[in-house]
């Protein structure tokens, strides 16, 4: 039990060092910046990661070994800059609080929603194949474009294999919380500050759990820093250096997860007003940078076609036909498959468990047959007739915490303020401000119409929008320093305390009830050969078929879990018409028009 918590203990270290070497081989080089923020510097190390992903698996696998190598050199970059972590040592009681705590909350005995289900299958195929055609043939869920999951794929390493992965992301929220916390202690303007504080706070009260940690909180945290790096600019006198920044984050989050697009509105805003300015200067000056986003973008567009046919699944007018395209989606089913995910996003699951008095999700099929409950696309052309069942979600109480929060946290303030007659910056700063709010707020509304779930952009476009109302309020207030200061310190103790209390206090209780299978790594459930799966050989690649699918199972089985790729449900057989290896490549082929009926009938399985 000790020796396995030391290598985990040891694996999260590793990870961090040398994904922030690669932070420094990107500020360095393609930035060509060497005083970026420390917490910055790390986010993009994962950054330069995805990168690397994506490009070697066009070639190659990403076995284990590789794997090694590539962290490995990150790691020697990271040990000889270790000395830029000198610049925490006026905060060091909370920077190592923030590392025990951290690191003590990587023990968990349970993975995240999703893991399972198809993001540990996604890094077994990064790990086993290199880039496979037609991939979405074998399930939907590989195609999404999680960026997160080809980062992933590089920290599977020998002996500990892929059991580390579900704690990876509290190195991200660590960078993510090192960042707010040196703007917070480093900047001197008072709007600034308290931006960067509450963002530190709702953070720890909404993302407090590791196991629920999956694929949305890294474009959730991109999205903070880049709309707090907008307000930035303003106050730093429109510095060309962070305007670049913005434009890096805004693509980054969007690569992340293409739901960060709902940002859009506030960048198109941002961008349109400031970038006559710096135009040649931004594209001149910085022609690595853009070259880098350039090829990046490419090979994002290039898996995404590849795998799909779809230059961003499942939007349909980005895709080609498999009459034109051999291992690409049939049209209609990414027809389908648009409208679930729309018809999801707007609570279309709510609303098909009441309107049809379904025990469970999986039985809504014959609902629709018999025109109890609408079909996703009927549900879609219904409009505005999913606001009856927005509050719903689970979603919703996150929602009213943030308010709650928000109005605590500025009455707090308030109460240590004084009246002051004039605001603490210009009348420029003033309508540039406004000028955020409302490319925030029509952020929101674009949000709210296309895809309203919280996790999807939803909590730092509204959280924000919020904080900046009360901040702009706040900043007509006069602030004694020591209260501020000691009123804050008090706040970030807490939201430490309470984050490890969360997660330590559940693998504590974990462990003594005996819930952990082989502690401290995640359960990860077994799958019994001819009872939980069955495989079969298509010319010369072994397919693992899963024989309890969602709609029969609700148990762990009904996932591929850590079984070897190509792995997909054994209903889902029939959207393989043909398989075959052409210059070392996989082609997965699709033209059964069965295909799509067994996806109508199994919507949560694929």
């Amino acid at each position: 039990m000790l020796l396995s918590s030391a290598i985990l203990l040891i694996y999260i270290l590793f990870a961090g060092v040398s994904t922030f070497g690669y932070g420094v081989i990107f500020s360095n080089y393609i930035i060509d910046d060497k005083k970026l923020n420390l917490g910055l510097i790390g986010i993009l190390g994962f950054f330069l990661l995805f990168f690397i992903s994506l490009f070697l698996h066009f070639f190659i696998s990403l076995n284990i070994y590789l794997n090694l190598g590539l962290l490995f050199i990150g790691l020697i970059v990271g040990l000889k800059n270790i000395r830029l972590f000198k610049i925490v040592q006026k905060f060091k009681f909370y920077f190592i609080t923030l590392i025990l705590v951290f690191l003590l909350s990587a023990f968990s005995s349970q993975t995240y929603a999703d893991y399972e289900w198809y993001h540990l299958p996604y890094v077994n195929y990064l790990n086993s194949f290199k880039i496979i055609f037609g991939l979405v043939n074998i399930s939907n869920n590989y195609v999404y474009g999680h960026g997160w999951l080809d980062i992933m794929g590089i920290f599977n390493l020998p002996v500990i294999n892929t059991k580390g992965l579900t704690a990876l992301p509290i190195v991200f929220y660590f960078y993510f919380i090192i960042f707010f916390l040196l703007e917070f202690y480093k900047n001197k303007v008072i709007f600034l500050k308290i931006i960067s504080l509450f963002i530190i706070l709702v953070s720890f009260l909404i993302f407090n759990r590791l196991k629920d940690f999956g694929a949305d909180i890294q474009p959730t945290f991109t999205l903070f820093i880049f709309i707090f790096l907008i307000i930035k600019y303003y106050f730093y006198n429109n510095d060309p250096f962070i305007l670049k920044l913005i434009i890096l984050l805004f693509f980054y989050s969007c690569v992340l997860r293409i739901g960060s697009v709902v940002i859009l509105p506030l960048f198109l805003i941002f961008f349109t007003i400031n970038i006559k300015k710096y135009f040649l200067d931004i594209l001149i000056k910085n022609f690595r940078l853009y070259a880098f986003l350039f090829t990046f973008f490419i090979l994002f567009l290039s898996k995404n076609f590849i795998t799909t046919g779809c230059f961003f699944y499942p939007i349909p007018f980005t895709c080609f036909n498999n009459n034109s395209i051999v291992w690409a989606n049939p049209s209609e089913n990414i027809n389908e498959r648009y409208e679930l995910l729309s018809a999801i996003s707007k609570r279309w699951k709510f609303y098909s468990i009441e309107e049809g008095s379904l025990e469970n999700r999986y039985q809504y099929y014959n609902q629709i047959i018999n025109n109890t409950i609408m079909s996703p696309e009927e549900y879609n052309s219904k409009k505005m007739y999913w606001l009856k069942y927005f509050f719903y979600d689970h979603d919703y109480h996150r929602f009213i915490n943030i308010v709650l929060f928000a109005l605590f946290f500025s009455l707090s303030l308030f109460f240590i303020s004084s009246k002051n007659k004039y605001p603490s910056y210009t009348n420029q700063i003033g309508f540039n401000i406004k000028l955020i709010l409302f490319g925030l707020l029509f952020s929101i509304l674009f949000w709210f119409f296309n895809s309203p779930q919280m996790r999807y952009g939803g909590y730092p476009i509204i959280g924000t929008f919020i904080i900046i109302l009360i901040t702009n309020y706040l900043s007509k207030r006069k602030f004694e320093e020591s209260k501020f200061l000691k009123l804050s310190n008090f706040f970030i103790l807490v939201a430490f305390a309470f984050f490890g209390f969360k997660n330590i206090g559940s693998s504590t209780k974990d462990l003594n009830n005996n819930n952990f299978d082989n502690f401290p790594w995640p359960n990860i459930s077994k799958k019994i050969e001819n009872v939980d799966y069955y495989s079969e050989v298509y010319n010369g690649v072994k397919i693992n078929f899963i024989t309890k699918n969602d709609n029969s199972f609700s148990g762990s089985p009904r996932t591929c879990g850590n079984l070897s790729m190509p792995c997909l449900s054994s209903g889902r057989k029939v959207c393989i018409s043909d398989l075959y290896i052409k210059s070392e490549y996989i082609f997965i082929i699709n033209n059964n028009s069965k295909c799509l009926q067994q996806f109508k009938e199994n919507y949560w399985q694929h």
